[in-house]
């Protein structure tokens, strides 16, 4: 019984941890990766992630960021019952990388970052024009 309370604590909390971003965090610890001598076995998938969100808002315009393989990585991981515990550190930062560069369009349309809801924005063949689509950058209503 202590175990599943656990479980659903942990679930709970890693589910929810994808969904805030704080930019400069997640850029303090990609380069505390960087710099760390053990790199992979020092890094946790919630640092990957973080690590990944860095990337992404800092590459979100280049055409070398894969839109699909990261945005797909993202939903399957808030749609897995595992949550974290079946995510790879390679499929945390992919993850990651989506939800960094979602929230950099946002900023730069001046979206309110709080209540994007990733999911919905992470989801189709994704494009920046799609992104700033879903989230309202052209006069539409954030969410249609």
């Amino acid at each position: 019984m202590f175990k599943n309370f656990i479980l659903v604590l942990f679930i709970l909390f890693s589910a929810s941890s994808f969904a805030n971003v704080d930019i400069k965090l997640a850029c303090e610890e990609k380069k505390e990766q960087q710099r760390s001598l053990l790199k992979r076995l020092s890094t946790s998938v919630t640092e990957a992630h973080l690590a990944g969100q860095c990337t992404g808002y800092n590459l979100y315009y280049m055409k070398d960021i894969e839109w699909k393989a990261s945005c797909s990585e993202f939903l399957e991981q808030k749609k897995s019952l595992l949550g974290s515990l079946s995510t790879s550190l390679k499929e945390a930062h992919l993850a990651g990388i989506c939800v960094g560069a979602i929230y950099r369009i946002a900023k730069r349309c001046k979206v309110d970052t709080y209540k994007i809801n990733y999911p919905y924005v992470a989801s189709g063949d994704l494009t920046v024009r799609k992104v700033e689509e879903r989230l309202g950058c052209y006069g539409g209503q954030y969410g249609r």
